[in-house]
């Protein structure tokens, strides 16, 4: 399933939406449950200091008296907030404020006699208030004057959330929604540093050489992605580094096994040499012949050798281009068996051939065709005992559709478990073999032919002892499909 992408912008977008609603919602959770009722006490405190205040100046006045001027001198004691009246309504009706009233809903608020707090009322031109409410009230006692009382009126504020505090009080508590701001914004950033700080520990042990460090973010936003490419990045290097490993350890093998291969045949040359040059060392003539017939083994064995090597790098590196034509690999197998024949009959080997199939076109260099069955019926020879049996078969097996199969099996010794994965080796020798010359790279350059051809190569244990080799290549598409079997001893 592919992984949806995601961005860090609509991330750190949706944090700060989110602590803008949240500071939002506190700041007028705040202010409805605690700012709405502390304003609400101290405005009808306000008012009875007022209204108190007032009726005392009224009461105690001499002389004429304007209760509207008088009024007038309380307004500032109300303290901010919306507009608040301070009246004195007497008790014949007449009504005195301190400023002029320009909503008929106030006027009609103060001109009945007040059954309640506040009734539903119509704006008047000019206000865009229609309840009311008295905050304060005080009795008034006046010789001149009829008596009444002192009302402070304001605006009512309707429940909830639209009757929040002035815009001055309510700055009060912008802190909260700064404070939630930066907790938030410190808890984001803790997370991106955290999550840079786990790139910044990859580069530094990559640097160090380290190469099995991995990040495992797969949040798939940038960072997340830029993780998984690191990951990726560290993961083929590391698998690079075990390849040169694997490539380095093969080369300083290599050439061990080559410094011991060649430095075998010139000891037992330099060895013939320095006895027939002493002239303190008494030779025959038939001792001569001996050893000069040694040191011509021994520098066959060490051209063979060469020859090998030689061959085998060229191959490796794909310097001999294959000369691919269309051939039949039954008549191939049956002349090189025929040619075979009586080296097998020396060695007191018998050779037995046998196809499912008139005919196997494939398309192949023949020389080197002809090299893999070369050296893998030379190998028989050199590891199945006198008196053993070497089969090679031709064959359509089901399993293998549109490849022929070449095998070669024996009834020698064969092979452990544990010696079968390295047949196909640079100088590899199997114990047991029945003579000795071999340089160990004629399976190798085996493995080489076929790979190049496009086929496979397999060692196989044979019950109850032996050693089965198959070639698997592919049928040529002109010709019907053929398999190859050739069964011999590693």
């Amino acid at each position: 399933m592919k992984r949806a992408r995601g961005s860090l912008f609509w991330t750190i977008a949706g944090v700060f939406l989110l602590t803008i609603i949240v500071g939002t919602l506190v700041q007028v959770l705040v202010a409805v449950a605690v700012l709405q009722p502390l304003e609400a006490r101290d405005a009808r405190a306000r008012a009875e200091l007022a209204a108190s205040s007032a009726a005392a100046a009224i009461a105690g006045a001499r002389g004429p008296l304007r209760p509207d001027t008088l009024l007038a001198r309380y307004r500032e004691a109300l303290g901010p907030g919306p507009p608040a009246f301070v009246v004195y309504r007497a008790e014949d009706g007449r009504a005195w404020t301190d400023r002029p009233i320009r909503s008929g809903a106030l006027a009609r608020f103060i001109g009945v006699p007040v059954a309640r707090d506040t009734f539903p009322g119509r704006p008047g031109r000019g206000s865009r208030w229609n309840r009311f409410e008295i905050l304060a009230r005080r009795p008034v006692l006046r010789g001149t004057l009829p008596p009444g009382e002192i009302l402070v009126v304001r605006p009512e504020r309707p429940p909830g959330l639209t009757g929040l505090p002035e815009s001055r009080a309510s700055l009060l508590f912008m802190p909260i929604a700064v404070l939630a701001s930066v907790v938030t914004g410190l808890v984001m950033m803790r997370v991106l540093v955290r999550r840079l700080r786990a790139l910044e520990l990859l580069a530094a042990r990559v640097t160090e050489g380290d190469l099995s460090v991995r990040i495992q973010d797969r949040s798939g936003d940038e960072i997340g992605r830029l993780a998984e490419r690191l990951d990726q990045m560290t993961e083929r290097l590391s698998e690079a580094r075990d390849r040169l490993e694997t490539t380095e350890r093969q080369r300083r093998q290599l050439f061990a096994d080559i410094t011991h291969e060649l430095a075998t045949p010139l000891t037992s040359i330099r060895g013939y040499a320095e006895t027939l040059l002493d002239p303190k060392v008494t030779v025959s003539p038939s001792e001569r012949t001996r050893y000069v017939h040694g040191v011509l083994d021994e520098a066959r064995r060490l051209d063979r050798l060469i020859r090998d090597l030689f061959e085998l790098a060229r191959l490796e590196a794909g310097a001999t281009p294959l000369a691919k034509e269309r051939l039949d690999w039954v008549a191939l197998c049956r002349n090189t068996v025929e040619r075979f024949a009586p080296r097998f009959r020396d060695a007191g080997l018998r050779l037995s051939w046998a196809t499912s199939t008139a005919e196997a076109w494939i398309e192949a260099d023949g020389h080197r065709i002809e090299e893999v069955l070369d050296n893998l019926l030379v190998n028989a020879l050199r590891y199945v005992p006198r008196g053993g049996t070497v089969e090679l078969g031709l064959s359509r097996p089901p399993e293998a559709a549109g490849r022929y199969r070449l095998t070669v099996s024996d009834d020698g010794r064969g092979l452990t478990p544990e010696e079968l994965p390295h047949v196909f080796e640079r100088f590899y020798r199997g114990s047991g073999a029945r003579e000795g010359g071999g340089s160990g790279l004629g399976l190798a350059i085996v493995k080489e032919i076929v790979e190049r051809h496009g086929g496979a190569a397999r060692a196989r244990g044979r019950m109850p002892h032996g050693l089965s080799i198959e070639i698997e290549l592919p049928a040529s598409s002109a010709g019907p499909i053929a398999s190859l079997t050739i069964r011999s001893s590693a």
